[in-house]
């Protein structure tokens, strides 16, 4: 996500790494999954990509969960499924999200955010928990 995003706005990932004040060797692990998303981390992808720091720490944290789903730790443990899809998305989380981004001043934002997380195939539940958003 972090990757697409920078490359839609046209920045280098060195530029970038320096904008964070992190190494361009750490930047390119973090986007290729080897290093995680910080707090610390998320607060300074923030200031410079203006996308809310938690956004970036909902990903991370349904990524981990998403990996230990699939590990053998919990495999036969019956951990339950969730719905990969809803058909006919309900309207109350699209305004949920209307309006976390109105109030942040990132509707646009929220809009693109989403967008990327559909193209890459997220079903709907993860893209909510993503954007922090509840039914």
């Amino acid at each position: 996500m972090l990757k697409a995003e920078l490359k839609e706005r046209g920045i280098k990932q060195r530029e970038f790494a320096e904008k964070i004040g992190m190494r361009p060797s750490h930047l390119s692990s973090l986007l290729h999954g080897a290093r995680n998303i910080t707090p610390q981390l998320a607060a300074r992808i923030e200031s410079v990509l203006h996308i809310p720091a938690s956004v970036w720490l909902n990903l991370q944290g349904n990524y981990k969960l998403d990996m230990l789903r699939t590990s053998d730790v919990v495999h036969g443990y019956g951990v339950p499924e969730q719905n990969s899809c809803v058909l006919g998305e309900p309207t109350r989380q699209e305004d949920t999200l209307w309006d976390l981004a109105f109030r942040s001043g990132q509707k646009d934002m929220a809009r693109k955010i989403k967008a990327r997380l559909e193209e890459m195939g997220l079903p709907a539940w993860q893209i909510a928990e993503a954007l922090n958003v509840t039914e």
